[in-house]
């Protein structure tokens, strides 16, 4: 090994200041109007398309495949997102024989980052907040764990700290653990856009290659893993497409970050410069190429949808899509972006007052950390690039504080993100199921049953909860209710009697989206730990923050002052917390707090005027502010063949609420514009009324039909236009 001993002590940022290109790229974004964030998983944009190509050619490239190869890539926020992503996969592709590998990667360390998020209390790798990962930091202790630990998959991180010899062991370790079945990772987060080849893709011929920040200049919050469509195979198919995910990645801000930082690496006359122009040109060719080097279960399901999820325009509380047929259809958005922000899309402010008026060297993290201690209550801000670092800092911090008491209480129906560690905050089988081993010390309670109050009594009782993280309205779940009342208050009643620290999960409902400042006040009232995002976001950029309090702050740093300084320092970024700062100035700036409330009474009377009959597609329902939650369901002879979740169901609703209603609900969940008009508002709210009355059948019809007009509106236009007769007009035939 050569780490270089010249290395400054203490943490690095992984992000630096937004310069003059990045501010550019906002500024074109926002003036544009162009969607920066539509829909999480589901939106394909052309931007994301082209930079899943580069990507693909990057690394071929790096590797010195041949011309053609093509590979496929996730889009993440940060290299640990990615990280966490490429074991998630490794883990599910090996998921026939983890009997064998018990789902352990071995990951070669060198400088312990990784193994001090996944192990903070180094209990090892067993016991570990995100247990089998076992690391080491040198090679020969690589290749002694490899004699006698089975894996399905082998990280090398640092790549470029390795010498020839070194690299030519690893090289060989990795030879004969391919051949136990096992898949190589490579970790090239620090990786110059214009290295032409590199030693360790060459040799080790990675199935994945993690990137990081350095392709957007480290002034982007971005993270990838890209890797061959065989390693992908487990996450092809409609059912498994889209069960690992993330609210911001492919990002329009950080697809063309990191265009900006790639295309350069080609001189003009290269094949990329074509690929790009097609797709610049052509939706047909996006979706192509997005299937071929991102997703292709998404380009599947925009294409089945003909352009209903194709959002062109993005601004307020209103989006553009545009048709296959070329038509496009202005609709209130009832989404989004999945709740971020509080001004809607491309708001002016954020031009004027951010990306024209930021000054790098203004310390907008610190100002942010004040502004939040204000706001919270919790003096102690952890920079975050997504909602789930948010609860992944928090979880990391709440263990720090509590060492003793292992066991984290998670109610059911919650959702805190996708990586190995915000996961143990999603309360959902499935979405773990393929991924283990995750920490085990943990339990789900259901908060809706009769005898949660006295089930969770007695858990606490034992004396060994460390944490109970609570999300109190759910967004991501078949939840149709806010957490219960008496259950929260047993919580509140036993956080002093048992020591165990109380955290909540705001990334979705605070700013009033539920109503309330913070979904907790007024329910919970005293919290150790928040985690925060979307609202933060101001609609424009990648952006959060784990608060904590002063008592879990001093506890984590007496157990780990090393990774405390990591988890503050590796995510500041002052550009995010400088969209941050906005976006909670504009909250009350634009009247949030009234305008919330006249508007949340417009879709509880919405609600309350929708059929309550026994043959609509709507179920239950119900709403919390500006949150609400209409259940599928297809009732009689119909509901005997069709899946109220499946894709038919999802596919017609989707077109029902865009081509009939003019509202982009594209799930079962709908998050209305805090800036909207009470006109759009009962636009929404109309439109629930109308599904409520419509039975399957017509609803099903409804999305044939439309498909139908579609494809007979595309085969119209690609007709070819018939040649003018070659005879002269004022000539007459002789035939």
């Amino acid at each position: 090994m050569n780490p270089n001993s010249h290395a400054e002590p203490g943490p690095v940022p992984h992000l630096r200041p937004a310069g003059p290109q990045t501010l550019g790229i906002l500024a074109d974004i926002i003036a544009r109007e162009q969607p920066v964030f539509a829909m999480p998983s589901w939106f394909v944009t052309t931007e994301s398309a082209q930079a899943g190509h580069l990507l693909s050619e990057f690394v071929r490239e790096l590797g010195g495949r041949s011309v053609g190869t093509r590979y496929r890539s996730f889009f993440a926020n940060s290299r640990y997102e990615a990280l966490h992503g490429a074991v998630k996969l490794l883990r599910h592709r090996a998921a026939a024989t983890a009997a064998t590998h018990r789902g352990r990667v071995l990951v070669l360390d060198p400088d312990g980052t990784l193994a001090r998020r996944t192990d903070p209390l180094g209990e090892g790798p067993d016991r570990a907040l995100a247990p089998g990962l076992p690391t080491r930091t040198t090679v020969a202790g690589l290749s002694a764990a490899l004699r006698s630990t089975p894996v399905c998959g082998l990280v090398i991180r640092a790549p470029e700290l390795l010498d020839a010899d070194d690299l030519a062991a690893v090289a060989e370790l990795a030879r004969a653990t391919r051949a136990t079945g096992a898949r190589i990772v490579v970790d090239l987060s620090d990786i110059s856009p214009d290295t032409p080849t590199d030693p360790a893709v060459t040799a080790l011929r990675p199935d994945l290659v993690v990137l990081g920040e350095s392709l957007t200049g480290h002034e982007v919050p971005f993270g990838a893993f890209t890797g061959t469509h065989d390693t992908f195979a487990p996450w092809s198919t409609p059912r498994t497409g889209f069960l690992h995910s993330n609210t911001y990645g492919g990002n329009t801000v950080a697809m063309r970050a990191v265009i900006a930082r790639l295309l350069p690496r080609w001189d003009a006359t290269a094949p990329v410069h074509r690929v790009l122009a097609a797709t610049a040109a052509d939706r047909r060719a996006t979706l192509d190429l997005y299937t071929h080097h991102v997703n292709p279960m998404a380009a599947r399901m925009q294409r089945k949808l003909h352009g209903a999820l194709n959002v062109v325009r993005a601004k307020g509380s209103r989006l553009t899509v545009r048709l296959d047929s070329g038509r496009e259809l202005d609709l209130v958005d009832g989404l989004c972006g999945a709740g971020l922000g509080v001004a809607g899309h491309n708001p002016a402010d954020a031009l004027t007052d951010v990306v024209r008026g930021h000054d790098p060297a203004r310390d907008h993290v610190r100002e942010l950390e004040g502004v939040l201690a204000r706001e919270t209550g919790l003096p102690h801000a952890f920079p975050a690039v997504s909602g789930a670092s948010a609860v992944e800092s928090a979880i990391t911090l709440a263990r720090l504080a509590r060492p003793r008491q292992r066991r984290i209480v998670v109610f059911k129906h919650n959702y805190g993100g996708k990586t190995l560690v915000s996961l143990l905050a999603t309360a959902a089988d499935r979405t773990r199921a393929p991924f283990g081993p995750l920490y085990d010390d943990i339990r789900y309670i259901d908060p809706f049953t009769p005898h949660a109050v006295e089930e969770f009594r007695e858990e606490a009782a034992e004396g060994d909860i460390g944490l109970v993280w609570i999300e109190l309205v759910h967004g991501s779940s078949d939840a149709y209710a806010p957490i219960p009342g008496p259950l929260l208050d047993a919580v509140t009643e036993g956080r002093t009697e048992h020591g165990y620290l109380v955290g909540v999960d705001e990334v979705l409902t605070s700013y009033y989206r539920c109503g309330t400042r913070f979904a907790h006040h007024g329910r919970l009232p005293d919290v150790d730990l928040m985690s925060l995002s979307k609202a933060l976001s101001h609609g424009c950029f990648p952006t959060g923050a784990a608060l904590v309090s002063e008592e879990v702050h001093d506890a984590a740093r007496r157990a780990h002052p090393q990774l405390v300084d990591e988890l503050r320092t590796h995510h500041a970024h002052g550009l995010g917390a400088h969209f941050a700062l906005q976006s909670i100035r504009q909250v009350d700036a634009l009247g949030v707090p009234e305008r919330a409330g006249a508007l949340s009474d417009l879709v509880r009377a919405g609600l309350a005027a929708m059929d309550e009959g026994p043959r609509g597609v709507v179920g239950r329902r119900f709403a919390e502010g500006m949150l609400g939650r209409l259940e599928p369901r297809v009732p009689g002879v119909l509901g005997r063949l069709i899946d109220p979740g499946g894709e038919w169901m999802t596919y017609a609703l989707i077109l029902w609420w865009i081509n009939r209603a003019r509202a982009f609900v594209v799930y079962d969940v709908f998050l209305l514009p805090l800036t909207a008009t009470e006109r759009e508002i009962s636009q929404v709210m109309q439109g629930a009324r109308r599904l409520s009355h419509t039975g399957p059948a017509r609803l099903l019809a409804h999305a044939a039909l439309f498909r139908l007009g579609q494809r007979l509106s595309q085969g119209l236009s690609r007709r070819p236009k018939r040649r003018p007769s070659r005879t002269p007009a004022n000539s007459r035939s002789t035939v």
